[in-house]
């Protein structure tokens, strides 16, 4: 008995899914001459043919078919298929023309109240291991830096794999990844290390110069390696295609940053000096996590947003809208935006989708402002809580983007002063915290600020104010440890001071009397 178009088409497309393209192309070549403008057979083969090397066969047979749909779903869904395609065969002017298209039809959708239906996410069986969470895939990258190390390659952690590490003190269990990074003069020999290791190269639909994907045999985690090079003062990385004009290559920037060895059970493994340097660079606010963060579009440091990391963003924002996932396709709109305030396109689109998800009560996403943070930290007693206190804590937070007060206890109060203060540590620390200047309250922290601690905490500035030489004499030998530029001190409010405020309480302060008298 023959089968049936749409069995057939459930038929290839299973092998497809299991990786049996030519299985799959048996199917499909056939189909395609006797349903020459079916979209259906079209979508399944021009997916095939983009997965196997020949996406220089889709344009011509795309373009057929968008000329023959109707609708504008299926417009924009086949203006995508069409910049997929010139994408990937580096044709990046007619790649933007096709997203843009594919923008304006689902913009015309919206404009009539319709919005693409929203796929299924698909999600892992309960029985399935989470290899990130569970520690596997953590062992998997040690081994790997360690075998490296051991062949005098420096390859270590990097992008979100560093992030991991640095910010969780583990990998983000919600990672696909792996991601390390190894200068260019190591690169060749370190892609044959991980060959000869079991490696497997993922075949990438743009070959770049520096920058490769491997799969491990038996786990199936994928691993992403990045080529860096020194350049004058600086490191760069990203996607480098040789011979393409600039407007075709991915450029990240770094500060120059160094390598330090560790000693682990796997053996010796490079890591960098100061991650911090390099999150920063990457990330801005590396400390505020981002779910919805895009590496290739997302970084802070990329030198310029070109027409290739556009044509990534067009297609991502595309791809998320036709799925139905708004959120989604609203934080690729508002990416484009951020790195070019004047791409109309991107403007509207993020405004269409906002009408969209009100209308729908979908609650639009925060995004992250991720500015490199400036973070400050300060010690004080903040007892009976007044305007000088107000006036320190505004001049601190105002030099940088972050204020941590420590709040002393009232063991340390009596060490100082030689008494107790009138509040008790609780109560000081819940009034400071009410502040708006402050953003964040300890209550337990060393005597002394030293670099290491400043680092481990990520501040950046540490802040005081002194009411007398002496005060100004103790507070800075309590930080003699800090480099010069950590250090700020801040003008004193004279006029107001907690003991004036006890002298006043001692003296009847609020009495008829006295309020005449101040008069």
């Amino acid at each position: 008995m023959t089968m049936k178009l749409d069995e057939l088409l459930l038929k290839a497309k299973g092998l497809i899914t299991a990786g049996k393209f030519n299985d799959a192309d048996r199917i499909l070549d056939p189909l395609k001459s006797e349903h020459p403008l079916s979209p259906d057979v079209a979508r399944l083969w021009c997916s095939l043919a983009m997965r196997t090397g020949r996406a220089e066969d889709v344009p011509a047979y795309a373009a057929k078919i968008y000329a023959h749909v109707q609708s504008d779903f299926h417009k924009a869904h086949w203006a995508h298929v069409l910049g997929t395609a010139t994408f990937i065969l580096l044709d990046l002017s007619s790649a933007h023309a096709h997203f843009t298209d594919a923008l304006n039809h689902l913009m015309t959708l919206a404009k009539s109240g319709k919005i693409p239906p929203q796929k299924d996410q698909l999600k892992l069986s309960q029985s399935a291991e989470n290899l990130f969470a569970s520690g596997k895939a953590e062992k998997l990258l040690w081994m790997t830096c360690a075998e490296l190390a051991k062949l005098d390659i420096p390859a270590f952690p990097f992008a979100g794999t560093l992030l991991g590490l640095v910010r969780n003190g583990c990998l983000l269990d919600f990672d696909k990844d792996l991601d390390i990074a190894v200068r260019m003069e190591s690169w060749d020999s370190c892609c044959n290390a991980l060959e000869q290791a079991g490696w497997i190269r993922s075949p990438m639909r743009i070959d770049y110069a520096n920058y490769r994907d491997y799969v491990h045999t038996e786990l199936g985690i994928t691993l992403d390696v990045c080529g860096l090079q020194v350049r004058g003062k600086q490191i760069v990385g990203g996607f480098s295609l040789p011979g393409y004009p600039d407007e075709y290559q991915r450029v990240s920037v770094f500060p120059k940053f160094d390598l330090i060895q560790r000693s682990l059970e796997y053996g010796q493994v490079w890591f960098p000096r100061q991650p911090e340097t390099i999150l920063t660079a990457f990330y801005g606010d590396w400390r505020t996590p981002n779910p919805n963060w895009d590496t290739v579009i997302s970084a802070r440091n990329l030198e310029n947003f070109t027409l290739l990391v556009r044509c990534y963003a067009y297609h991502r924002l595309v791809q998320r809208w036709l799925s139905g996932d708004l959120a989604k396709a609203w934080c690729y709109a508002h990416q484009i935006a951020l790195k070019d305030p004047d791409d109309v396109l991107a403007l509207r689109s993020r405004q269409w989708m906002e009408r969209a998800m009100i209308r729908l009560n979908r609650e639009i996403p925060v995004w992250p402002r991720n500015q490199p943070q400036r973070r400050v930290y300060t010690r004080m007693v903040a007892d009976l809580f007044h305007e000088g206190h107000v006036n320190f804590l505004q001049a601190a937070r105002a030099l940088g983007t972050h204020l941590t007060v420590c709040v002393v206890s009232d063991e340390r109060v009596v060490e100082n002063k030689g008494k107790l203060p009138v509040m008790q540590q609780a109560e000081r620390a819940a009034v400071v915290a009410a502040c708006k200047y402050v953003d964040a309250v300890m209550t337990d922290t060393p005597v002394s600020v030293t670099k290491e601690y400043m680092q481990q905490h990520g501040f950046d500035i540490y802040a005081f104010a002194c009411a007398s030489e002496q005060e100004r004499l103790d507070k800075y030998k309590l930080c003699e440890s800090l480099p010069a530029e950590m250090i700020q001190e801040l003008t004193y409010t004279s006029g107001i001071s907690t003991s004036d405020l006890v002298m006043r309480i001692l003296e009847g302060a609020g009495s008829k009397e006295t309020v005449i008298t101040s008069k």
